[in-house]
């Protein structure tokens, strides 16, 4: 029996849209294309959410590998990416109607320490019993581990939750260990339906 209702945030709750960020400070396409190689694929953004890095960390090994006429921007977007994240309200009453219905809600993300700076901006958060980040245990999901962390910091059965995730890899790292999920893909009715298909008392 489904008790506990688990989402992702990114591209569930907030719209995390490097390109979005970058367009406030380059507008030449192939200079845009580097710096999001570099700066927002590179691997000092994994070890960011991982915790083992933090914003100013990424300064100098990013710059290093971009042209000079780059590093401003690199600065910029360091400093401010997240002021630029536009915060999405489509599950906004899908997560009011589980809090009504009895179910605890939280939140299983992968961020950097720094998103605890953002989260009061995050509407729906209002619904949530808690929040879980990568950054703060160092381990990022579809490592098993941060989702086992999870579950004994709030004391939770995974048979028991149901996940809701932007990735496919994330679900299924999730399912392993026994919580069922649902791959979000930006609409709420397919996931309202999956919902209901396993078990989870909505209106139609």
């Amino acid at each position: 029996m489904i008790k506990n209702i688990v989402f992702d945030m990114g591209q569930v709750f907030v719209d995390f849209d490097p390109d979005f960020f970058i367009e406030h400070y380059i507008t030449d396409p192939q200079d845009a294309c580097l710096l999001r190689n570099e700066l927002f694929c590179g691997s000092e953004w994994v070890e960011m959410d991982r915790g083992t890095m933090n914003e100013e960390d990424l300064v100098e090994p990013v710059c290093a590998r971009l042209p000079e006429r780059l590093h401003f921007a690199v600065k910029e977007l360091l400093l401010h990416w997240q002021d630029y994240m536009k915060v999405l309200h489509n599950l906004d009453p899908l997560a009011a109607e589980l809090k009504e219905n009895g179910y605890s809600l939280y939140l299983l993300s992968n961020a950097s320490v720094s998103i605890h700076n953002f989260t009061h901006k995050i509407t729906a958060l209002q619904y949530f019993n808690d929040t879980f980040f990568s950054a703060d245990v160092k381990y990022i999901k579809p490592d098993q581990t941060i989702y086992r962390l999870f579950f004994e910091k709030f004391s939770l059965n995974p048979e028991e939750c149901f996940f809701i995730d932007d990735r496919a890899d994330n679900i299924e790292a999730g399912r392993k260990l026994g919580m069922e999920g649902f791959v979000y893909g930006g609409e709420a009715q397919p996931l309202r339906e999956a919902l209901r298909g396993a078990g989870v008392s909505l209106k139609l």
